[in-house]
């Protein structure tokens, strides 16, 4: 191997630990911090997460566990599995440490593509720059990526690890396919067949981790459009006749039309539970991406946050009028990458790579509005776009290095002051709520961590600000109530006719949801919750008015009775959720747990086999549970039999 070969590898063995290390280091402090919010319910209460065994069936339990999306993530899912098999218990330490891994493993392979991609920009302007000159842009890119506190949701929420594992395999899979389309011009036809069937494998497996990674071809398809126009893989097509060539385009129109149309009615019902419609979430995203845009680019601690639900709502161009100027800002830039196309063909796909990357979380679909861990991989091209103008003879190296040593500063204190608030559940809620006053959610945050200390008066007080902040999200007045019940202070009857208003005039959201759940749990559990039984089971039939075939709400109409000791009436409600939305197993479970508590052993023994029966049909498998069910059973037989 040529000596400036060994000088080469030996640059980009500086550069990548000159990357890891201090990724490490600003990120360490926040190993510390706890789970939070979905990890709840894609992880800690996932009884398949919790695997003892390396056997295929609870590893495919675990892997199709979730319900994250509609492929079921299984990949991430079966991560969380592996997390804590290894470890032995829910330790938040180990899967964050997991997760920096990954994120490291990012920041590598965004620095090999990054090297990559400026090689082909510099040969497509036939450029004088260096070798060398590809090796440090590209680790200014890298560096830079994954100091940057943008990244920070992706890898110390837990549950994000959905979308840095996407973002792994999606840069495996763009890095192996331009391996193959360089093998291909060397006529190297087995080589390049392998490493093509080995990038749509990586795509697969980002695709499994998280559905966004679907946008990875239109990403492909910019860098060829931009990076590699000389030799197209679709050159044949320019031997087609005009007519050819027009039907051929009349069938991609269509072909795009469907998707789309597809794509808007598949939305179409989960606006029924979100306070938006698709009209302003559009419009809205419009500020949302230049909000994303201007946090990359000016990386303010305070404009940082685990949640952005403060952002005012879209209803027209004008309205705000930040919808206007957005909209045009955006389309300013989208109109740079097409002029500079082919004089900074790089910038044009660093632009090209962001706005592809958001087009699934920041368009039709009904996800929240806006959040940190979607910049994931869309924010590689920003910084593409930036560092392209570096691209030429000129860079002055010291000078660079000393201003990318500020900027990497900058970025990196930015993430590490965050990581250290992250650090635990108290400190994590103090600042993001001063950082983010406005934010209804945060301030329920605020209220959780107050709660956890004991200090009701400024827990109350927190939810009770979440409620002014949004009054059309009716879980925080349900938590209201709940604070009040465990600091044993008197519900008011004002207080509960609100939460009733509340339920009828709003959506019945995710959140009011996730609320529900935890307090019929509560009230079954703890003797504290007590006071609200008669209201959570007023609360629960006025959804059933709403959604009157929803086997969800009568299964917690069902938890709800049982707590007030209506074992008759619990069992009908019970039984109505498992025959509403067959095979819904959940409530046949808390059957079969009424009938062992009031030692009706027939009874269970005959809910028990209809259990088994679904089983069969059903997405997961509860064979683990079954045979706890029926070792109970045979336990309580032989002792009833010994009596």
């Amino acid at each position: 191997m040529p000596l400036f070969s060994y000088m080469n590898i030996n640059k980009s063995l500086l550069y990548l630990s000159l990357i890891i290390t201090p990724t490490w280091l600003v990120y360490y402090p926040g190993i510390s911090g706890p789970f939070l919010f979905d990890d709840r319910t894609n992880i800690l209460n996932n009884a398949f997460i919790r695997i003892t065994s390396l056997s295929i069936n609870e590893l495919i339990s675990s892997a199709f566990s979730g319900n994250a999306g509609p492929l079921k993530r299984p990949i991430a899912m079966l991560s969380f599995a592996l997390n804590y098999f290894f470890s032995g218990s829910y330790d938040a330490s180990s899967f964050k440490v997991t997760n920096i891994i990954i994120h490291i493993l990012n920041a590598c392979l965004t620095f090999i593509l990054a090297k990559k991609l400026i090689s082909l920009a510099a040969a497509k302007l036939a450029t004088p720059a260096k070798q060398n000159t590809f090796g440090y842009l590209a680790f200014g890119i890298a560096l830079i990526w994954a100091l940057h506190p943008i990244n920070l949701t992706s890898v110390l929420y837990i549950v994000q690890r959905m979308t840095s594992l996407a973002t792994l395999f999606s840069l495996l899979a763009i890095i192996t396919y331009l391996n193959a389309r360089k093998s291909s011009e060397k006529n190297r036809c087995t080589y390049t067949t392998f490493l093509y069937f080995t990038s749509l494998c990586f795509f697969s497996l980002a695709i499994f981790s998280k559905e966004n990674a679907l946008l990875v071809p239109l990403i492909i398809l910019a860098i060829e459009l931009t990076l590699l126009t000389d030799h197209p893989p679709w050159s044949r097509i320019n031997r087609l006749s005009k007519e050819q060539k027009a039907t051929l385009l009349s069938a991609i129109i269509l072909v795009g039309g469907i998707l789309l149309t597809l794509a808007i009615a598949y939305s179409a019902n989960g606006y029924n539970s979100r306070p938006f419609t698709l009209v302003e979430r559009v419009l809205t995203e419009t500020r949302v991406l230049s909000l994303y845009i201007s946090l990359a680019l000016i990386p303010r601690i305070d404009g940082f946050g685990l949640f952005h639900d403060e952002i005012a709502l879209s209803t027209g161009l004008l309205t705000p009028i930040t919808t206007f100027t957005s909209i045009t800002f955006i389309l300013l830039i989208l109109l740079s990458a097409l002029l500079l196309r082919k004089r900074n063909p790089l910038y044009s796909l660093g632009v090209f790579w962001f706005f592809i990357g958001h087009m699934m979380e920041s368009t039709v679909f009904p996800l929240e509005i806006a959040h940190e861990h979607r910049n994931n991989l869309p924010s590689i091209g920003i910084f593409l776009a930036v560092f392209s103008f570096l691209l030429s003879n000129k860079t002055q190296r010291n000078r660079y290095f000393i201003t990318l040593t500020i900027c990497a500063f900058i970025v990196g204190a930015t993430t590490f002051l965050r990581s250290s608030q992250w650090s635990n559940y108290q400190s994590l809620a103090f600042y993001e709520a001063s950082h983010n006053p406005n934010s209804p959610a945060t301030q329920a945050l605020l209220s959780n961590a107050a709660y956890q200390a004991k200090n009701y008066p400024a827990s109350a007080n927190a939810i009770k600000k979440a409620m002014e902040l949004d009054p059309q999200e009716t879980a925080y007045a349900l938590h209201y109530q709940v604070i009040l019940a465990i600091s044993k202070k008197e519900i008011p009857e004002e207080l509960q006719q609100l939460t009733l208003q509340k339920i009828r005039q709003n959506k019945f959201s995710p959140s009011t949801q996730l609320a529900l759940d935890h307090i019929t749990g509560c009230i079954n559990k703890y003797r504290s919750c007590k006071p609200l039984r008669a209201n959570v089971l007023a609360w629960i039939e006025l959804y059933i008015e709403k959604q009157p075939t929803s086997a969800y709400l009568f299964y917690l109409k069902g938890k709800a009775l049982k707590s007030l000791d209506n074992s008759i009436a619990a069992k009908q409600a019970f039984n109505k959720a498992s025959l509403l939305k067959p095979p819904f197993i959940h409530p046949l479970f808390d059957l079969v747990d009424m009938y062992f508590s009031q030692r009706n052993l027939r009874e269970a023994s005959l809910i028990i086999e209809r259990i088994v029966q679904l089983n069969n049909n059903y997405d997961l498998n509860r064979s683990k549970e079954i045979k706890e069910l029926q070792s109970t059973l045979t336990i309580l037989e032989q002792r009833q039999h010994t009596l």
